[in-house]
């Protein structure tokens, strides 16, 4: 009773100082304290988990096999363990328990303090479990003679004479089932128990045992490991030299009698108490197998890098290589797991796994080679691992073979990879163009209870319908991607084709709300920011809609685009955003400060170019300034000079710096015709020098009809009447419609030339049309007069 009362004082106790200490953060850095302790109780076992309301209430459970994870998204914690018996590991914004048996969860939250609880139910009778583990499955009659025979132990008979297993047998014994010639497709599904369990290198053990022992040890090797159990504790040595031996065979009896956990206690104890390299590198090797057996990978992963630091000559090198490799596997660190396969040895387990390793990698070429080196070993492995059978299946697939893998696949019509098959066949089916196979395959798949294969099937199935020019029902899969799989790998995949397939059907908005759910995530795929870039290049600069508008779009998503990295596209949308104001400012000066050294003097040159055309010259100059410091003076820049030149009222000298253009645009000849037209000193010889270069530009390319009637007109103002009608007529062959070039050759010719220009003006109801009338009234009157006298 007393023993009851400190408990439950203990545990009030506990209780308050959880309550000082649970809802705090570590200061400064905004990382919340998270406590996890257990409790047992009759039928169940109770896991807290305890902090503050905003990292708790964030907690979602979930359970596979006998993992529990519990997720505190996006929340920065450290966990802070009490009174836990239960293994667990901690991942970023996750806690993985790790349970021994199969059991059923109740989960709930309490407040005052804000708290997590998970009740977790076994679903096997304990009770029972509990008499099965205490008693061996043997007949009483047997339990009978192994309890004489530890009496005799207990008497000082020896029972050496026993002898021991023959281990040179074990270590040759090999696979007698026929290996006939055919590949693993031919007519052999694989096994439908579990995959095979490829045994490690035999441990030589026997000399570790002092002879004391022998006589327990000779016992335990004939498989009597309960007696073994039963009567060892007594044996315990004071000596501490023989503490390692004891601990390693009390080890093995728990390993003989399934009881792991218990194995691992004693190998750790066995590890601590050797004084000898050859017991602690059994029992390190053999406490990583245990590990390993259990699914604790990360545990074993640590004792086989323990082991290969400490013990590289080991006869056992090979086997902790082979141990590391499937620890890396169990969590997903293929490219890790390949380096340390390759250091295994050759057995074909070895190579089988390797050739898996390499599969998942995506590394199909490396893999179909591990996979061939392995049949010539062992062609029947395949037949007993449902994983091999189907990565070797997929291998095929992937490297072209289609009529084998499909061959393959279509045995796989139970176990573990039915599911998987049915995604294989159903893009063997799209390949071969038959969109109603596929989508039945991946229907059939997409009802699997996998979670990571349901959305596989679903995602295929989006894209079979797409295919078939089905967008509604491609929309719809993918959409329950979207809001029931958020935590699936093919999460931002499935946004990314549902965005392209709502920008397909003309839903522009709801396209971009997904492509910036995407960018503004981590790790944001970089196909997401080419999408933006080409809805923001397509979309109008004005819009009936608002929201589809040039403007309120960059606004929008501006920010996720503006980068080093797409400056060829930023000056593109600066040059649709340049009567826009601010965002095109905004977008150049942030160009003149970030872009590469030619870029950045583009962008200055644009910035004067907007700022003289508003009429600020002070700003133009400034940052023409800004472009002379980083680039060499250029056509883009004596433009700008010219327009701040002309806008200062320096006409000639405006005049000169578009004569030092190389390639003159139809804006330079417009500002060049204006300015000449403009100077009222036509005898100079800057003014004849620039008519003549003009008239040059223009006789050396083909350019609009306005362009030759400007160079008509200026030759006329400057006595060059005859040369004026050339280019006059020039501009009226080139554009008939044009009314003053029109006007102006029949005013300076005679008839019937000019008859016929006044003719075709006299029909238009505007000035020109009232000039031509009265030029044919004139013209008739003349010749009146001349037909009288």
């Amino acid at each position: 009773m007393n023993y009851v009362r400190f408990i439950v004082l203990l545990t009030f106790i506990s209780s308050i100082i959880l309550l000082n200490s649970a809802h705090t953060k570590t200061p400064g850095e905004g990382t919340y304290i998270l406590e996890v302790r257990t409790g047992n109780h009759s039928d169940f076992r109770r896991i807290v988990f305890q902090g503050t309301e905003a990292i708790i209430s964030k907690g979602v459970v979930n359970q596979k096999g006998k993992e529990i994870m519990v997720r505190f998204s996006d929340m920065h914690f450290k966990v802070k363990k009490t009174d836990t018996e239960i293994a667990s590991s901690v991942d970023k914004d996750a806690v993985t328990l790790f349970l021994k048996d199969d059991a059923m969860l109740k989960t709930f939250f309490l407040k005052e303090p804000s708290r997590l609880v998970i009740d977790v139910y076994p679903q096997a009778d304990r009770k029972k479990q509990e008499e099965e583990r205490r008693s061996p499955p043997e007949s009483k009659k047997n339990e009978q003679a192994v309890q004489q025979k530890a009496a005799e132990i207990s008497g000082g008979s020896s029972l050496e004479q026993k002898g021991r297993k023959d281990k040179d047998k074990k270590a040759t014994e090999v696979n007698t089932e026929a290996a006939d010639d055919t590949e693993i497709h031919d007519n052999a599904e694989p096994n439908s128990g579990t995959d095979k369990i490829i045994k490690d290198t035999e441990h030589d053990d026997v000399d570790l045992i002092p002879e004391k022992f022998k006589a327990m040890w000779t016992l335990l090797e004939s498989g009597n490991f309960y007696a073994v159990l039963k009567e060892f504790p007594a044996y315990k040595p004071a000596d501490f030299g023989s503490l390692a031996s004891y601990y390693y065979i009390y080890a093995k009896a728990h390993i003989m009698a399934k009881q792991y956990w218990d194995a691992v206690k004693y190998l750790r104890l066995a590890y601590i108490y050797a004084t000898g390299d050859d017991m602690k590198q059994q029992a390190l090797i053999q406490r990583a197998g245990m590990y390993r057996k259990i699914g604790f990978v990360y545990e074993a992963r640590a004792d086989y890098i323990v082991f290969l630091r400490d013990y590289p000559s080991s006869p056992y090198i090979e086997e902790a290589h082979w141990g590391l490799a499937e620890s890396l596997s169990g969590i997903g660190l293929f490219h890790e797991a390949v380096k340390h396969y390759r250091k295994a040895g050759p057995r074909p387990e070895v190579l089988f796994a390797m050739g898996n390793a390499l599969q998942k990698l995506g590394e199909v070429g490396e893999a179909g080679k591990v996979y061939a080196r392995a049949m010539l070993a062992d062609k029947t492995y395949p037949r007993s691992s449902h994983e091999t059978y189907y990565l070797m299946s997929e291998n095929m697939r992937m490297s072209g073979d289609l009529i084998g893998a499909k061959r393959q696949l279509s045995f796989i019509d139970s176990g573990p990879y039915q599911d998987n098959a049915s995604i294989s066949l159903g893009l063997i089916a799209m390949n071969e163009s038959d969109t109603r196979e596929a989508v039945r395959k991946f229907m059939s798949a997409s009802r699997s209870r996998d979670h990571t294969v349901k959305v596989q099937a679903l995602f295929h199935l989006s894209l079979a319908h797409i295919k078939e020019g089905k967008f509604n029902e491609a929309a719809s899969y993918l959409e329950q991607i979207r809001h029931n799989h958020i935590d699936s790998k093919m999460y931002k995949d499935t946004l990314l084709v549902l965005s392209k397939l709502y920008k397909k059907q003309g839903k522009v908005k709801e396209s971009v709300s997904l492509l910036k759910e995407l960018v503004y995530g981590k790790q944001p795929p970089g196909e997401a920011f080419a999408e933006l870039e080409a809805i923001v290049l397509d979309t109008q600069e004005h819009s009936s809609q608002e929201e589809l508008s040039l403007v309120p779009l960059w606004r929008e998503v501006g920010q996720w685009l503006i980068d080093e990295t797409r400056e060829e596209f930023l000056f593109k949308v600066a040059k649709r955003l340049r009567f826009e104001g601010k965002p095109f400012m905004d977008l150049c000066l942030w160009l003149v400060n970030n872009a590469s050294q030619q870029g950045r003097g583009k962008a200055a040159i644009d910035l004067a170019d907007y700022y003289i055309g508003i009429g600020n010259g002070e700003m133009s100059r400034h940052y023409i300034d800004i472009a002379k410091k980083i680039m060499e003076p250029g056509d883009g820049m004596s433009r700008v000079e010219a327009k701040i030149l002309r806008a200062q009222g320096e006409q000639m000298a405006a005049l000169k710096k578009i004569m030092t253009i190389k390639e003159i645009i139809k804006t330079d000849l417009d500002m060049m015709g204006s300015i000449i037209y403009g100077i009222n000193t036509p005898e100079s010889q800057d003014v004849r020098e620039a008519i003549a270069f003009y008239e040059k530009i223009l006789n050396g390319s083909d350019w609009d009809a306005e362009n030759y009637a400007m160079l008509a007109d200026i030759l006329y103002a400057n006595n060059g009447r005859s040369k004026a009608l050339k280019y006059y007529r020039i501009a009226h062959n080139k554009n008939p419609d044009d009314e003053w070039a029109t006007y102006r050759v029949g005013r300076n010719t005679v008839m019937p030339e000019s008859g016929d220009m006044f003719r075709r003006l006299q029909e238009e109801e505007n000035l020109f049309g009232r000039l031509a009338k009265s030029k044919l009234m004139e013209i008739a009157l003349v010749n009146k007069v001349k037909e009288v006298y």
